[in-house]
């Protein structure tokens, strides 16, 4: 049973708030918007930056913070200020794209809230990047002509790394020498790669947000389907996997909704928010 009324709802983004086509469907936005009515709050929990977000989402009623960067920066939406925010060291963001640079892969960066990348990825993410992903990442990177000089002038470090791969070797191969450098490495769909600093995850992300707001764990929930989700789901008072989630997502969660192609999202919401039932599955 679960019977905490919940106050927060932290939400990921691609493969669960979002249908295939990337938008909000008609009946996730009223219950989202229903759920705000009765003063819960609204956080998109997501591995992109704040620009990234949909401007729909950010400007919705009960949206005040974000879990961005799998959370690296979790962000006060109207100050613009970051409630926690941890980045990759200089010297490992620097090994790290090193070794990245070996393998046939896509590797773009985010710092501070925006993304970059160069003219040779920009061109190569026809090839290495979902078609359904394809025009968020064209539409928020910009152009830098050398990424590993712009890690190399980053006092602060590098908010994350971002990597699409074209084979599934190379990419287990990558991702064991990565994570031999101390750094969190996790997936948010198959073929991709994101790098964070140690201790950064979705899940840390949202208690340092709830022990802001005063909010105990048993009054969140969050809603997920990827790997990154996965720690965001355990630390939750009740963590829900879309259909569509990684097994390890499902394994995780107290409940299993259906997927973001058929407003899982929203029945969730509408089962645990709107209607206030207490079981699970």
């Amino acid at each position: 049973m679960y019977t905490s009324p919940i106050r927060l709802i932290a939400v990921d983004l691609d493969g669960t708030l979002l249908n295939d086509q990337k938008e909000i469907t008609p009946r996730t936005r009223a219950a989202l918007q229903a759920a705000a009515a009765r003063g819960v709050e609204i956080v998109p929990a997501t591995g992109r930056t704040v620009s990234g977000i949909p401007a729909e989402l950010r400007a919705m009623a009960g949206v005040h913070y974000a879990i961005t960067a799998n959370g690296a920066r979790v962000m006060d939406l109207a100050s613009g200020q970051a409630v926690r925010e941890l980045y990759i060291p200089r010297d490992k963001a620097l090994a790290a794209y090193d070794i990245l640079a070996r393998y046939d892969c896509v590797a773009d960066l985010f710092q501070d809230g925006r993304g970059y990348t160069t003219e040779a990825n920009r061109a190569a993410t026809y090839r290495f990047v979902p078609d359904n992903l394809r025009a968020y990442v064209l539409n928020t990177r910009e152009i830098l002509p050398d990424l590993r000089a712009f890690i190399a002038r980053q006092d602060r470090g590098l908010e994350k790394l971002t990597i699409f791969f074209l084979d599934e070797s190379q990419r287990q191969k990558a991702w064991a020498e990565v994570k031999a450098l101390g750094l969190t490495v996790v997936s948010s769909l198959p073929l991709n790669m994101e790098i964070n600093a140690a201790g950064v995850d979705k899940g840390a992300g949202l208690l340092a947000l709830a022990d802001h707001l005063h909010l105990p764990a048993s009054s969140l929930m969050a809603l997920g389907d990827g790997g990154n989700d996965t720690a965001m789901i355990r630390a939750a008072g009740l963590g829900v996997a879309m259909g569509n989630a990684f097994p390890e997502v499902k394994e995780a969660a107290d409940y299993v909704t259906a997927s973001n192609t058929e407003d899982g999202a929203a029945q969730a919401i509408e089962k645990f928010v709107l209607e206030g039932k207490t079981e699970r599955l």
